[in-house]
């Protein structure tokens, strides 16, 4: 009885001075528990919503999340190590317990996941020590809730039928109940109060250097426009809101007319930021602001951009002008270029054809292809001009020493031709091979 009295009177304490400092909104720490097996499970502390801390069963020790545990040296970070102590009795009984409400309701031994969720939360003009609402403590299993512990009587009550028999058994040990009512009533609430002047501290010290507001123009693909990003960097925490807004001649801008958005990011710093993203066209003379209104700031912040067309719309035009004209150069130039080969080609070509003879016939019977070439035995093909050996042979007599009428119509003798294979051959001779 003088134990709880001195708890009472402790939290009474606590209740009166230091939550005021919590007192206008509503806060909540709490702890989620993952338990998958003996040699795997996971816990997270939440703080409002925002991790302070995680570890596991593969990490050797937490890893802190926020600006003030992150380092030792961290304002916060001896706090937070104490505290992280003295929930080691809380992990420790949390994984038999896993393990011994898993074992009495197994469903799937590889895959059933225990869940443990324990914290407290200080809500405006409420004693926390009598009201259900800001003390917690309840266990899942495959993500329904199975059992909730109730502070003001100290005991578990089942909600799954099925677990009855466990509860039995763990109402029975009092030294389970009075840790877990103890970290609730009293280490959970001094804990809650440290964190929030721990956020507070982070916050003011964060605001001695404000968050910076950048307004860049970037290029586009879109020829003659550009992309107006703003963005805002170096916020904390990430549970105040940041409100930006662009305005074109001060109109707002929404989705609607092109703004994109790219949510709140995390930094490496643990701060957060957040940039907004429109098109403009760079031949119109617009103004553009980027409005920003954030807790860190005294008041509302305003960057802006004025488009001005003599300048940026002849750059517009320039960047336009290039990406139209430089195709057509290409293009004219790959013609000139196919026009000069093909008029080579034919020309080559075309050119030993004025010397073959207007009779087909003859072509064949001297072994000529249609581009004036000779095929010689070997197999390799020359070009022969024939012009001056025609000439011979028309006025040339023949075996009998009469002139042939007949050769007038490109006709010819069988000594005619022997005589005119001799000279080709004769021709064709290399004269280094003589």
């Amino acid at each position: 009885m003088f134990r709880y009295l001195c708890i009472f009177m402790l939290f009474s304490l606590i209740s009166q001075s230091d939550v005021k400092l919590g007192s206008e909104e509503e806060h909540i720490l709490e702890y989620m528990y993952t338990f998958f097996n003996s040699s795997h499970y996971e816990v997270v502390g939440l703080l409002d919503g925002e991790p302070v801390d995680f570890y596991s069963s593969v990490l050797k020790s937490p890893v802190p999340k926020k600006i003030w545990n992150e380092k030792e040296r961290s304002f916060g970070n001896q706090y937070w190590q104490d505290h992280i102590t003295s929930r080691q009795k809380i992990d420790k009984w949390f994984l038999s317990s896993a393990e011994d409400l898993k074992m009495h309701m197994t469903k799937n031994q590889s895959g059933d996941v225990v869940q443990m969720r324990f914290g407290c939360k200080n809500i405006p003009e409420r004693n926390p020590v009598h009201d259900e609402e800001t003390l917690f403590a309840e266990f899942a299993y495959d993500g329904e809730t199975t059992m909730n512990f109730i502070h003001n009587t100290n005991k578990w009550t089942p909600v799954d039928v099925a677990a009855q028999l466990i509860i039995d058994n763990w109402n029975r040990k009092r030294s389970i109940k009075y840790q877990i009512t103890n970290f609730l009533n009293v280490e959970c609430y001094q804990a809650l109060y440290n964190f929030q002047k721990f956020e507070l501290n982070a916050t003011q010290y964060n605001n001695s250097s404000d968050p910076l507001i950048y307004t860049v123009p970037r290029g586009s693909l879109k020829p003659g426009h550009n992309n107006l990003t703003c963005l805002v960097t170096g916020t904390y925490p990430s549970s105040s809101p940041i409100e930006m807004n662009l305005f074109r001649n001060n109109v707002n801008l929404t989705e609607m007319e092109g703004v994109r958005s790219s949510g709140v990011r995390p930094n490496e710093d643990n701060t957060y930021q957040l940039r907004k993203t429109v098109m403009i066209n760079a031949s119109e003379s617009e103004v553009y602001q980027c409005v920003v209104n954030h807790k860190s700031f005294p008041g509302t912040r305003k960057n802006t951009w004025e488009v001005k067309k003599s300048e940026e719309s002849s750059g517009g035009i320039k960047s336009s002008f290039y990406w139209t004209i430089e195709p057509l150069f290409f293009l004219l130039a790959v013609l000139v270029v196919v026009f000069v080969v093909w008029f080579f080609k034919y020309k080559w070509r075309s050119e030993p054809n004025r010397h073959l003879a207007a009779n087909p016939e003859e072509n064949a019977a001297l072994g000529v292809q249609d581009g004036g070439s000779l095929i010689d035995q070997g197999g390799e093909t020359t070009s022969v001009d024939l012009s001056s050996e025609r000439e011979d042979l028309t006025n040339a007599p023949d075996a009998e020493g009469e002139n042939d009428e007949a050769y007038g119509s490109r006709g010819s003798s069988d000594s005619d031709l022997s005589q005119i294979q001799q000279t080709l051959l004769e021709f064709n001779t290399d004269p280094a091979d003589n």
